[in-house]
């Protein structure tokens, strides 16, 4: 064998000697199993078109002794029907789902399916490519379960879902959020915080957790809580469970052992990732201009679709924009579209996120609204736009079709990532039945392999906050004594309030004593609907002073002042007045700034922090004023409701999950009739009156619309 070939598989672009074929091929089956053995089975499909003529039969009997099902099942459909033979059927036929048409699970999903079927716990941890997502709705196609519950961490993620499942709608009842009816039968896809706000949650007969590793103490995720205590209630319901992770070495024993689990860890995939460090001549990474410069010709060099990962939303733009400063283009890459209207009239004409797409350059960020986050990936995923400027909110879990992976910064934030996150990013280069290989360029040191074991806080009861701690079941409590000091001096009704509430629990104890202390005082709690300037800062100051820790008035006032803008203004119009805000500061690119401030302000104070803090304080309030018989006490749903829907009314909140924009929704209210308040009944209308809706919705809007409702 050329030992040669072997080494430089990725460099291979032609193999058409059949005797180099052959030697290949003989070497191939005797390491079939291992992931060199895959690599080079996988590069040969890449390089298909090259590849001896002659040769392919036997590449094709090792693709379906690599288990490599999918592909095997193309290739012979499309170009080798006679290689079918009665055997070779009757193999393939074992990894035919037997409920999703025409789909082949791989080798190791095949494993883990048969699990599923003799009604076992599982857990998976395997990479990006391997196909977890597929897994899920082979659960659902089966049709065998009454309630089934997937937990996502991000909406992205959540509606991602629901489009894969809304072809069973036929079976079940797809329930994205709190307000939707429960039927008889249904599939969840939440958050983990909405499952924990569902008081009437049926018996769920198959759980699932995507993404398990945000379960883990050593990720460090801010709704660590809520998913540990979600995990206890739902499998206190002894469903059948699955636990989906990117690759890491092992899973909590205690969590194995009480949950019964059968654990899964696996490297296979069917994608190859050919990592290149970018180094100068003396062998060190690039830094400053020359490192951008090596970035940008890199990206222009491209035919195929690439990401960028870098640290922040700021340097995202920064290096988007100066990239198209670089290109010196005259005129637009990219054709109008349809979201340039959508912007110019809710955002404003000049905001760079349009004109970096008008060069075919997109910026993903966790502080854009869900509608254009998932407008630029299918932008991006269509190669209308073959760029992305990314932070770690596109890396986490969303399905984007990209060839190339440029990791241009080592922070995430201002932390450093570790070796999972730069797994997690890599594994994004690459795409089953698209491209066989990703490449991944790698500016950094690239970081060296470490043991990443999957704690369960909720289970181990290590290192476990109070949050978590108090909702542990008494039998199975380890530190009696903690909980007993949590809830000292309590009487036994708060203690649930503020269990409940899933938040500080010894700030809900200090700010619910201040509340008993001083409740002759605390008139300005007492509002209805909407509040005041003065109730709603004095309101949200004593949550973030006991709740979050921040003792100041100034930063209780500018939130309150944003807040109420928003439930009452425009969202342009909030942007020209934070615009005016800084303007008058003397800060430069006011706009911009200003776009980024109230769109993140949006997304993470308004869509989640403030309706969090306003609901901990109205539950502590409410307690008080009754427990001094005081008949009047405060209700603040209605505006964390607006505030949290942008604006939107209860019965068509279902509307922002399904990827719709806000600004198409209130003009949707306006027609619907009332009468007609749950989503299947809104959905209906909408369809039976595609027409006169769409003439009432700008084109982007109505695109968004009929996606939905399709």
């Amino acid at each position: 064998m050329n030992t040669n070939i072997v080494s430089n598989i990725q460099n291979i672009t032609q193999l058409q000697n059949f005797d180099d074929n052959w030697n290949l091929t003989k070497y191939v089956a005797s390491v079939i199993d291992e992931p060199i053995g895959r690599e080079i089975i996988i590069h040969i499909l890449d390089i298909w078109s090259f590849v001896n003529e002659s040769a392919k039969p036997i590449w094709l009997d090792l693709v379906e002794r690599a288990g490599f099902y999918p592909y095997y099942i193309k290739k012979t459909t499309d170009e080798f029907q006679d290689l079918k033979s009665l055997q070779s059927g009757i193999r393939a036929a074992y990894y035919k789902s037997e409920y999703l048409p025409d789909i082949y699970f791989h080798e190791q999903q095949k494993e883990v399916e048969r699990a599923i079927s003799r009604q076992e716990n599982v857990a998976v941890s395997a990479p990006t490519s391997f196909g977890k997502s597929l897994l899920i709705e082979e659960v659902v196609a089966r049709n065998k379960y009454d309630n089934i519950l997937v937990i996502q961490p991000t909406l992205a993620l959540i509606d991602e879902t629901r489009r894969k499942m809304r072809k069973y709608t036929d079976s079940y009842n797809l329930i994205v959020n709190t307000r939707q009816k429960i039927k008889e039968r249904n599939v969840f896809i939440l958050t983990a915080e909405r499952v924990l706000e569902i008081k009437n949650l049926p018996k769920i007969d198959f759980f699932v957790i995507d993404e398990f590793y945000k379960i883990s103490n050593r990720k460090n995720d801010s709704r660590i809580d809520a998913l540990n205590v979600a995990l206890l209630r739902i499998m206190a319901m002894k469903p059948q469970a699955m636990f989906l992770t990117p690759t890491v070495d092992s899973l909590s024993k205690s969590f194995i052992e009480k949950y019964k689990i059968n654990f899964f860890k696996t490297d296979y995939a069917l994608v190859n990732t050919n990592v290149i460090e970018l180094r100068n001549k003396n062998g060190n990474p690039y830094s400053g201009d020359r490192k951008k410069k090596i970035l940008f010709e890199l990206l222009n060099n491209q035919t195929e679709p690439s990401i960028v990962y870098v640290k922040s939303p700021n340097e995202a733009y920064k290096l988007a924009n100066e990239y198209v400063k670089w290109l010196n283009v005259d005129q637009n890459n990219t054709p109008t579209l349809d979201i340039f209207e959508w912007i110019d009239e809710n955002i404003s004409s000049e905001w760079q996120l349009k004109k970096l797409l008008e060069n075919g350059v997109g910026v993903h960020n966790g502080a854009l609204p869900r509608h254009i986050v998932t407008t630029e990936i299918e932008l991006f995923n269509t190669r209308k736009i073959n760029i992305l400027f990314a932070t770690v909110s596109l890396i986490e879990g969303v399905n984007t079709v990209a060839k190339n992976m440029f990791i241009f910064s080592p922070n995430k934030g201002k932390s450093a990532i570790d070796f999972f996150d730069f797994a997690n990013i890599r594994g994004r280069a690459g795409r089953m039945g698209q491209y066989f290989t990703g490449n991944v360029y790698v500016f950094n040191e690239e970081l060296k392999h470490e043991n990443f074991v999957i704690d369960v806080p909720g289970v181990d009861q290590f290192e476990v906050s109070d949050e978590i701690l108090i909702n542990i079941p008494d039998e199975d409590l380890v530190d009696k004594e903690r909980v007993i000091e949590l809830k000292e001096n309590l009487e036994t009704d708060i203690q649930e309030v503020i269990k409940e509430n899933m938040i500080s629990i010894n700030g809900q104890k200090r700010l619910y004593e201040f509340m008993d202390k001083n409740y002759l005082a605390l008139d300005y709690l007492r509002w209805h609907q909407m509040p005041t300037y003065e109730q709603l800062w004095q309101t949200m100051y004593l949550g973030y002073k006991y709740l979050s820790g921040n003792d100041s008035q100034s930063f209780a006032r500018k939130k309150a002042v944003t807040a109420l803008r928003l439930n009452t203004h425009s969202l342009k119009n909030v942007i020209r007045g934070e615009r005016d805000y800084l303007s008058d500061l003397g800060k430069s690119d006011s706009l911009n700034k200003a776009i980024h401030n109230i769109l993140k302000f949006q997304r993470d104070d308004a869509n989640f922090k403030i309706p969090k803090l306003l609901a901990v304080v109205e539950s502590l309030q409410k307690y008080v004023f009754q427990k001094h018989n005081v008949e009047d006490y405060g209700e603040y749903t209605y505006f964390s409701s607006l505030l949290e829907n942008d604006r939107v009314p209860d019965r068509l909140q279902f509307l922002l999950d399904y990827g719709v924009p806000s600004s198409a929704i209130r003009k949707i209210d306006l027609f619907i009739p009332m009468s007609i308040e749950f989503d299947q009944d809104v959905i209906v209308f909408l369809r039976e009156n595609k027409t006169y809706v769409n003439s009432r919705l700008l084109k982007y809007e109505s695109n968004l619309v009929n996606r939905a409702i399709r």
